[in-house]
């Protein structure tokens, strides 16, 4: 009797054939462990070279700040309501949450109950190791990293990492377990890995909301050191011209001691020129850095002592050019809605505009009134009689870097000067002025 050789012999079991992949066939079988590495070395490597840019950048515009994202107010508010979720589970007696401060050491951010905060010191080397997670992770399992090996002995049964926006995560989730020495169940472990990736999504858009607002800040900055660096030579002279007066003065005293009238007249010359000298450094201090006793938010600016103080600071390099400047100020205006430092950078860049495109003989007009467009607002104008700008081209005025000038690149300021408006919630826009030039005509909301 023949055996059929698709039949399993009564001997034992047939033994499946094996298949083997031809270099032009590609293979059934996936390898999960392989991929799942190379997307995790793939990740970690994404987040090394964005956390190298965002240290490069803020080595250059922000010096003077700290080098790690520290989780504020708002952030610690969601990392409560998150831990209060996995607290409420029957097998997590407590939860933790551990984050960075500016300084760089972790420390506990929150922690139900309050007590909990206590039971295992946030060490560096513990952050470290819980860094290098890429997903949430049992602490009672075998064969991990000696730190989470020691956290588990500890009595933390499972933690999660929280992503943030440069290499180490925003903040770390530690739980302990109801019954120590147990390991977490499945559903617990699984709430502890959602709540950590919604975590991700919320922390680090409040984060890069934070930095954005600070490199905005530092921009605006820079761009208030450029005007006055490129007005530094033309104020030079302006300091020189006082102490000529000054020096002439001692340079006559001695041979003129004794003449009363002498005394009487050079003195009063001498006194004003160094009280001029002190309001032109006075004014040149308060564009080159915020005033210390208003804070950047304080809506209260000036008209008249904005202009004033601005105006001093182009005046040479306009008569030096041969360009005239008017001003038509209304009496009596309001302060405005705004930081007076950041309406002195508004007028510094639109009279700085208005100065190299206005030819020589020409004229630039800064006025304030009411406006009559808009309620509870005033109007600014900087009115100048160069070549003026197309109608097509209006759109494009407030891009940074755009310019209509081929003599020279363009800059920040009058993007600047869009921002600082529309963060006033007043408006900026461009016409042609009464002789040909443009005219920059800013409204803004009065202080209420």
């Amino acid at each position: 009797m023949g055996v059929d050789a698709n039949t399993t012999s009564r001997a034992g079991p047939r033994v499946p054939e094996k298949r083997v992949a031809t270099p032009d066939q590609k293979s059934d079988t996936p390898e999960p462990s392989i991929r799942g590495d190379l997307r995790h070395d793939t990740r970690r490597a994404t987040k090394r070279r964005r956390a190298a840019e965002d240290a490069l950048l803020d080595a250059v515009l922000l010096p003077n700040e700290p080098r790690n994202e520290s989780i504020g107010r708002d952030g610690q508010i969601l990392l409560m309501k998150a831990i209060a979720r996995l607290e409420r589970q029957e097998d997590i007696e407590a939860a933790v949450a551990w984050s960075l401060d500016a300084d760089g050491e972790p420390h506990v951010i929150a922690a139900l109950p309050a007590e909990s905060a206590t039971r295992v010191p946030p060490e560096r080397r513990f952050y470290d190791a819980l860094g290098e997670l890429v997903h949430v992770q049992r602490l009672t399992d075998r064969d991990l990293a000696p730190d989470l090996t020691a956290l588990g002995a500890l009595s933390v049964s499972a933690a999660a990492p929280v992503p943030g926006l440069g290499a180490a995560p925003s903040a770390v989730i530690l739980t302990y377990s109801a019954q120590a020495g147990r390991p977490l169940r499945p559903r617990s472990l699984a709430i502890l890995g959602e709540v950590a990736n919604k975590l991700e999504k919320t922390l680090t858009t409040s984060l890069a909301l934070e930095r954005m607002t600070r490199l905005d800040d530092a921009i605006r900055r820079i761009d208030r050191l450029a005007a006055l660096g490129d007005l530094v030579s033309e104020i030079v002279h302006e300091i020189r011209n006082p102490l000529v007066s000054v020096k002439t003065f001692l340079q006559l005293l001695p041979e003129r001691i004794s003449d009363p009238g002498f005394h009487t007249d050079f003195r009063a010359v001498v006194e004003g020129e160094v009280n001029r000298l002190e309001r032109m450094l006075d004014d040149l201090l308060r564009h080159a850095r915020p005033s210390p006793e208003q804070s950047p938010l304080t809506p209260d600016g000036q008209i008249a002592a904005a202009i004033e103080t601005t105006l001093q600071l182009v005046t040479y390099r306009c008569r030096e050019r041969g360009v005239e400047v008017e001003t038509d100020l209304q009496d009596g205006l309001p302060s405005l809605g705004l930081p007076e430092d950041a309406l002195r950078q508004l007028l510094l860049n639109l009279l700085l505009n208005a100065s190299e495109v206005t030819p020589t003989g020409g004229r630039i007009l800064v006025s304030a009134d009411w406006c009559k467009r808009a309620a509870n607002h005033v109007e600014i104008c900087v009115e100048d009689e160069g070549p003026g700008i197309a109608p097509g081209l209006r759109a494009n005025i407030f891009e940074p870097f755009w310019t209509t000038r081929s003599d020279s690149a363009g800059g920040l300021g009058l993007s600047i000067c869009k921002k600082i408006v529309d963060e006033a919630a007043g408006k900026i826009e461009i016409e042609s002025g009464k002789n040909g030039g443009a005219c920059f005509r800013v409204s803004l909301p009065i202080s209420r």
